[in-house]
């Protein structure tokens, strides 16, 4: 009995993968490629409503508002574009946004279950938290990895 439980130990251990987390640099070089690719997408959305508004710019569209609703509807915009970019990208590519695809990097689960929505949502969510893209700097690992059990690693599949 003892001998098949010792099978049982090192039929795990060989199951197991180790990988080790990306370096800081290339996570900064993912968030830097994600941060210009969702600046792209908000400035397309506000060339489109300056378009629709019989060709003037965004800011002739919220200019007539105070200076207060033209932050709200700028800081609505750019949540929402980088609440879905994150979302739908690392949804429908098991862990990818095109950051992590150009640096061939991946967004796995620590303990090598799926990548689900639920963690590409709440990894999202995370992103939100004040000053978490410093924390990200000198912590060794995010809070939208540690607290969701994910890791960055080199995609090697």
């Amino acid at each position: 009995m003892e001998q098949n439980n010792q099978a049982d130990l090192l039929q795990d251990i060989q199951d197991e993968n180790y990988v080790d987390p990306v370096s800081k640099w290339i996570r900064l070089a993912n968030y830097i490629v994600d941060q210009i690719v969702t600046g792209v997408i908000v400035n397309a959305i506000e060339y489109g409503l300056g378009i629709l508004n019989k060709g003037g710019t965004y800011n002739d569209l919220i200019l007539s508002q105070d200076g207060m609703s033209t932050l709200l509807y700028s800081f609505l915009i750019s949540f929402g574009v980088m609440f879905t970019y994150y979302t739908v990208f690392e949804t429908a590519t098991n862990g990818r946004t095109i950051g992590k695809i150009l640096t061939g990097t991946i967004a796995i689960n620590q303990d090598g279950s799926p990548f689900t929505f639920k963690q590409a949502l709440l990894r999202t969510l995370c992103r939100f938290i004040p000053l978490e893209p410093i924390g990200a700097l000198f912590a060794y690992m995010p809070w939208h990895d540690s607290i969701t059990k994910t890791a960055v690693v080199k995609k090697t599949w």
